[in-house]
C-alpha cells in the first residue's frame, strides 16, 4: 500500500513556483525579493500532487531528470527535521564561515540569501532568526513541493525546473547556501557555474554535504567495510544506484578543485566537457545540460577564491563522551536507521528483488543500531568567495 500524501498545502501555508522563468524581471533585484503576478503563483493541492509518483508503493518526485532515493512523505520532513539540528550540533549554528560579516558589510543594495534545496525549510528558517542582520531577503528554491511553508515578508518560496537556470539576474546574491543539492543536481558543475553567476563579486558560498561512507571513530581515515559490513554493503549500493542514474556522488571531493579561480574547471565553456575534473567514475552520464553563462562578467576573472574546507566527524551514535556530541550521535543514529527503513522502493529499482533489498535493509539497521565500533560519519563543509575582479588582491585567498 503506498504511504499517504503530504500535507502538502493550507490555506496560511502556500507554495510558490514561476510560471515561465524566461519572463523574470529582475530589474529591482537589489532592492527587495518580489513575488508579481506575471512571475509567480500560489501552488494548489492538487497541483503539488502532479509533482509526484508512485514508485514501489512509495512516492517519489515526478520529474524523471530528479534520481530516486527516498520517498517523499511526512517521515521525511521529521527526518529532515532531526538531520537539521544534528548538523547544528555539530557546527554551532546555522552558518560556517564570515557570512554574519558578509550580510552586515555596508551596500548600497538590500541583501540577498539564496536557499537551495529548500525542502522541510528549517535552514532558512533558523537563519532569518540567527543572522539577526537587518534588511536581509531570502529565496529559497526546490525543485518539488515536500512540505507548506509559512508565509514571510522577506521570503520567497520557489519551485520550478533548476535544469534550466535560476530565475534570477546575474549579480544578484551576497550569499548562496548549497545542502541536500549534490543528489537532485546531476549535473554539477553546471550548478556552480550558475551559482557563480548569481553571486555578487565577493559574495559567499556556503556548501555542506554528507560523504555516502561509514568509518570507525578509531581508524577516520579508513572505511568501515569489515566491521561494520551491513551498512557499509547498503552505502555501497547507494553509491552504486545514484551513479547509474548520472549523481556525482563524490561532489565533496571535486568542489575544492573545481572552485579556485586558476583552476582549470573556469577555462572550459561548457562544465562538463572538463575531462580533467570529471572523477566521478561510477557515473555513467550527466544528461542535465549546462547553466547559462553570466553577460557581466569580464573574461579571466571567474571563480572563487579563499576556498576553506572542512571533514566534519559526526558520531552515529550515542558513544560519545561529550554531551553534546552525544546528543549528535543519538540523532544521527536515529536518522540513519530511518533512512535506510525507508530505501526498499530505491533498491529494487536499481534491480534488487524485495527479499534481497529487505536483507540489505535489515544488516544496514543492525550495524546501525547496534555497531561493534564508534561509528562515525563525515559531514563535509565549505566556503568560498566570488571573486572581485575590480578588488586589487582578487586573485589571492582572502
Amino acid at each position: 500500500m503506498s504511504q499517504p500524501y503530504i500535507d502538502l498545502t493550507t490555506e496560511s501555508d502556500p507554495i510558490y513556483y514561476v510560471d515561465d522563468i524566461t519572463d523574470y524581471d529582475g530589474s529591482e533585484a537589489d532592492t527587495s525579493s518580489i513575488v508579481t503576478d506575471s512571475t509567480m503563483s500560489t501552488l494548489e493541492s492538487t497541483e503539488a500532487r502532479s509533482y509526484f509518483r508512485e514508485v514501489y508503493g512509495r512516492m517519489f518526485p515526478a520529474d524523471a531528470n530528479l534520481p530516486v532515493l527516498l520517498p517523499s512523505d511526512n517521515s521525511t520532513v521529521t527526518r529532515l527535521e532531526l538531520q537539521h539540528l544534528s548538523i547544528k550540533l555539530v557546527l554551532n549554528g546555522n552558518y560556517w564561515g564570515p557570512v554574519r560579516q558578509n550580510l552586515l558589510a555596508p551596500t548600497p543594495h538590500r541583501k540577498r540569501v539564496l536557499d537551495l534545496v529548500t525542502l522541510e525549510g528549517t535552514w532558512y528558517a533558523g537563519s532569518r532568526n540567527v543572522a539577526r542582520v537587518p534588511d536581509v531577503d531570502f529565496v529559497s528554491l526546490d525543485l518539488s513541493p515536500l512540505t507548506p511553508h509559512r508565509p514571510c515578508p522577506n521570503v520567497v518560496f520557489e519551485v520550478y525546473d533548476l535544469y534550466n537556470g535560476f530565475a534570477e539576474p546575474d549579480n544578484s546574491f551576497d550569499v548562496v547556501h548549497l545542502r541536500h543539492a549534490a543528489v537532485p543536481m546531476k549535473d554539477f558543475k553546471s550548478l556552480v557555474r550558475e551559482v557563480h553567476r548569481v553571486l555578487r563579486p565577493g559574495g559567499i558560498v556556503l556548501f555542506c554535504e554528507y560523504e555516502l561512507e561509514v568509518y570507525d571513530a578509531e581508524f577516520p581515515d579508513i572505511p568501515a567495510w569489515a566491521s561494520l559490513p551491513g551498512i557499509s554493503n547498503a552505502l555501497r549500493l547507494a553509491r552504486g544506484g545514484l551513479a547509474h542514474q548520472g549523481v556525482n556522488v563524490y561532489v565533496w571531493r571535486d568542489l575544492p578543485k573545481w572552485l579556485p579561480w586558476d583552476s582549470s574547471f573556469w577555462k572550459e565553456e561548457n562544465s562538463y566537457e572538463d575531462e580533467d575534473f570529471d572523477t566521478d567514475t561510477e557515473s555513467e552520464s550527466s544528461v542535465i545540460r549546462s547553466s547559462q553563462s553570466s553577460q557581466s562578467e569580464p573574461d579571466g576573472v571567474r571563480g572563487f577564491t579563499g576556498v576553506q574546507t572542512w571533514a566534519n566527524i559526526m558520531p552515529a551514535a550515542p558513544w560519545h563522551p561529550d554531551p553534546r556530541k552525544r546528543e549528535v550521535g543519538a540523532l544521527v543514529q536515529r536518522v540513519w536507521a530511518d533512512v535506510w527503513r525507508n530505501m526498499g522502493s530505491s533498491l529494487q529499482l536499481s534491480g534488487m528483488s524485495e527479499r534481497e533489498a529487505t536483507e540489505a535493509i535489515r544488516a544496514a539497521v543492525h550495524d546501525i543500531e547496534y555497531p561493534p565500533v564508534r561509528i562515525t560519519a563525515k559531514l563535509h563543509t565549505l566556503y568560498a568567495f566570488k571573486v572581485d575582479p575590480y578588488a586589487s588582491n582578487h586573485a589571492g585567498d582572502v
